[in-house]
């Protein structure tokens, strides 16, 4: 595969790093036999968007171990909508 400036650039790692994390703990959780109702689902993707417009506001530098940038978070919330997709085709 050719090396594309879109594919070296640090948001878009963050966004597939965020989007892999929750297919992740999605297929562990269905190996366990848990599910998320849709509004938990919402509810989540709700706060992933919240996270990325505030991290994208601040003018201030945050920092620490557990701050993520607004690609990771929205890579998060579009892998929790196509989870909530997916679970609402399953029910019909």
């Amino acid at each position: 595969m050719q090396n594309t400036p879109m594919r070296n650039d640090p948001a878009e790692q963050d966004y597939v790093a965020g989007f892999e994390r929750i297919m992740w703990l999605s297929e562990q959780a269905r190996l366990h036999g848990w599910r998320l109702s849709d509004r938990q689902l919402i509810h989540e993707i709700v706060q992933r968007e919240r996270a990325a417009r505030i991290s994208e506001k601040s003018s201030l530098p945050i920092i620490g171990s557990e701050v993520r940038s607004a690609a990771w978070n929205r890579g998060q919330a579009d892998a929790l909508r196509n989870l909530l997709r997916a679970q609402r085709e399953n029910n019909k």
